[in-house]
């Protein structure tokens, strides 16, 4: 595209460009796009999920050794903690994890616009 065929106003103040490891959308990609990631972060924030046998029971196709890898990357990010001792350890969403919610919202909203299918109904008993 030539200059002249560009608006005047693009023309007077090109796009600012980002440095590539200072850029704020390839870095939280990074952070939570990784494979299962959202659906982790679904599970603790709306279904109130925090330990890793109900974790994994709620997402067929995960692994444990794939489970506890991701919780390990989200605890390095920020995005959980890990408490409790022995048998009684759980994770749950730290302030930082919180704000990833709208992320997930966001999520949610698009895919009920773009991708929702008729939901089946439960026969009432």
């Amino acid at each position: 595209m030539d200059g002249e065929s560009r608006p005047a106003w693009l023309r007077s103040n090109p796009p600012a460009r980002l440095a590539y490891q200072t850029d704020p959308l390839r870095r939280s990609l990074r952070a939570l796009s990784t494979k299962w990631t959202l659906l982790l972060l679904r599970d603790m924030a709306f279904l109130k999920l925090g330990r890793f046998s109900d974790l994994l029971r709620n997402n067929p196709g995960l692994t444990p050794r794939v489970l506890s890898r991701r919780l390990k990357e989200m605890q390095l990010e920020g995005l959980i903690v890990r408490s409790g001792t022995g048998r009684n350890i759980g994770y749950a969403l730290t302030p930082r994890g919180q704000d990833a919610i709208f992320v997930l919202l966001a999520f949610l909203k698009y895919g009920l616009k773009y991708h929702q299918r008729a939901v089946p109904t439960v026969p009432s008993r």
